[in-house]
């Protein structure tokens, strides 16, 4: 089996302008590999052999997670190969209630990116919303560290993220990019004796060959997880990547795959 925890799309009549909104903001440094459409997400899959995707929306304004809650409303049913995340905004007035609806049409997580959202990781509004997710029993999955597309952007440290760790001890949380890309010598010091899971998306292949990054997995194999960051990662290539790569053992590859990952989700 193969799960790829860390997938974006959009809905149809977006999906163009949101996937050149952001190439844009990268200035080339990134490529789209799908359309960001349902449609073409489940065709990389199949390209890929991918069994299952989780789909991670974000709500970059206040009150954009009640329209992300009707998306997804109509989203859900389509296949059972993609689980969905919501999303919701620290000062949507409406927060409490747009995730418990979320967690009652079964939900399984929310997804936060500080930088995209522009708030501090580490802020009080947004602790009342971690604190509301928790209660309902929800992942909380994070966009950790810098991101090309925001570079000017301090929401998202890992100092911020070191301390939403320390106080959210116990809550089942995802960092994405293994912990913050390219900063793996500050993820190691500052999240190392701090309980969390980390994914591979956008830097799957930079990780084994980063010294820090190596320790981080080799201290928390149990808590590494497959994902891609699709479109902006291609998944063939990253499943080809690490089925072939004799970094891993065969065990510690079918965690990645899918068995470390299944130790949060219900499918």
């Amino acid at each position: 089996m193969i799960i790829d925890a860390h997938t974006h799309i959009y809905p149809d009549h977006i999906a163009g302008k949101a996937v050149t909104t952001i190439l844009g903001n990268t200035n080339g440094q990134v490529d789209a590999n799908t359309d960001g459409t349902f449609a073409n997400l489940l065709s990389s899959m199949e390209t890929a052999g991918v069994d299952l995707s989780i789909v991670l929306a974000v709500a970059t304004s206040p009150l954009q997670g009640c329209g992300i809650l009707k998306w997804l409303n109509q989203m859900v049913e389509r296949t059972p190969r993609m689980i969905y995340f919501g999303s919701v905004h620290p000062d949507d007035p409406n927060y409490k209630s747009v995730i418990r609806e979320m967690a009652g049409m079964g939900l399984q997580g929310l997804k936060f990116h500080p930088a995209y959202q522009d708030f501090p990781a580490d802020a009080k509004e947004a602790y009342k919303v971690y604190e509301e997710a928790v209660r309902n029993d929800l992942i909380l999955y994070f966009h950790s560290g810098f991101d090309l597309s925001m570079p000017d952007s301090d929401c998202a440290t890992i100092e911020r993220f070191a301390r939403v760790l320390k106080d959210f001890a116990g809550a089942k949380i995802i960092m994405a990019h293994a912990g913050g890309d390219g900063q793996w010598d500050r993820v190691l010091d500052l999240y190392g004796d701090k309980e969390c899971y980390y994914d591979t998306s956008f830097v799957l292949e930079k990780m084994v060959q980063d010294e820090n990054a190596i320790k981080l997995y080799r201290a928390n194999e149990d808590n590494f997880i497959f994902g891609t960051d699709s479109p902006w990662r291609d998944q063939k290539k990253y499943v080809d990547f690490l089925k072939n790569t004799d970094f891993f053992s065969q065990e510690q590859k079918d965690k990645l795959f899918y068995k470390n990952i299944l130790k949060l989700i219900k499918i």
